[in-house]
C-alpha cells in the first residue's frame, strides 16, 4: 500500500473532515482587511542535515531534491485540507484548520519521504513539529511589496520545536496531543511523551510538555 494510503488508513475511522484551507493566505492578500484572529494548527518542516545532503551538492543537483523534497510537503498539505505558507530554504510552514489533519499529514510526509526510486535512491529525512494555537494573519509591507503574515506565540514554540527532534523524528506540544485525544484517539496514540520540562530559547520562566512519534 503507498505510504500516504496507508497514513489515510491509520486513522481514517476517527477523523472528521474539516475545511479546505488552501489558498487562505492567497485570498486575504487579495482582498486584504483588518487583521483577523483564527485558530491553527502549524506545522513546520525541514531536511534533516541538509548541509551534507543537499548543500555540498552541486547547485543543479540542490535544487532538484529541495524540489522534491517540497513537491511531496505541497501534495500532502493539500491532500489533508492544509497548505503552505512558506518555503524557506530546505523547509516549509504549513497551516491546517484541524489538528488531526494537521497530525496526519506529517505522518503522511515521513512516510513519502522514506521511499526511495529512479529520482531519489537515497531517502530524504525531514524533521517535523506541531503545535495548535491562536494565530494573527495580516497584511505586512507597502502597496509596493505585500505579504501575509502569520503571527503568534505557537508559531514561534513550532519552529523552536523543529530543532529539538533527531532526523526522521515529529515533535508536538502538549496542547496538540490533548486535542489529539478529543479528536482522534487513534492517532494520538503514535505520540509518546518527549520531555515534560523542555527549556527553548526565547521563552524564558517557560516550560513545555513535548511528545514525539519515533
Amino acid at each position: 500500500m503507498h505510504p500516504v494510503q496507508q497514513a489515510e488508513k491509520d486513522a481514517a475511522s476517527s477523523v472528521h473532515p474539516h475545511t479546505f484551507l488552501s489558498g487562505l493566505v492567497g485570498s486575504y492578500l487579495s482582498r486584504p482587511g483588518p487583521p483577523v484572529r483564527k485558530t491553527l494548527t502549524v506545522l513546520f518542516v525541514d531536511i534533516a542535515d541538509s548541509t551534507a545532503v543537499v548543500l555540498h551538492q552541486p547547485p543543479e543537483v540542490a535544487l532538484a531534491l529541495v524540489q522534491s523534497f517540497m513537491a511531496v510537503v505541497t501534495e500532502v498539505a493539500l491532500a489533508y485540507c492544509g497548505d503552505v505558507k512558506d518555503y524557506e530554504g530546505d523547509g516549509a510552514l504549513l497551516y491546517f484548520e484541524s489538528v488531526s489533519e494537521a497530525a496526519q499529514a506529517a505522518l503522511a510526509i515521513r512516510a513519502a519521504l522514506r521511499r526511495t526510486g529512479p529520482e531519489r535512491p537515497q531517502p530524504l529525512q525531514a524533521r517535523l513539529s506541531l503545535n495548535v494555537g491562536d494565530v494573527i494573519i495580516g497584511v505586512i509591507g507597502t502597496t509596493l511589496r505585500r505579504s501575509v503574515a502569520l503571527i503568534g506565540p505557537s508559531i514561534n514554540l513550532a519552529a523552536r520545536l523543529l530543532k529539538q527532534i533527531p532526523p526522521g523524528g515529529i515533535i508536538a506540544t502538549a496542547a496538540v496531543v490533548k486535542q489529539l485525544r478529543e479528536e482522534a484517539p487513534a492517532l494520538a496514540t503514535h505520540f509518546q511523551l518527549w520531555n515534560d520540562r523542555l527549556e527553548l530559547k526565547g521563552f524564558r520562566n517557560e516550560v513545555v510538555t513535548a511528545f514525539y512519534v519515533p
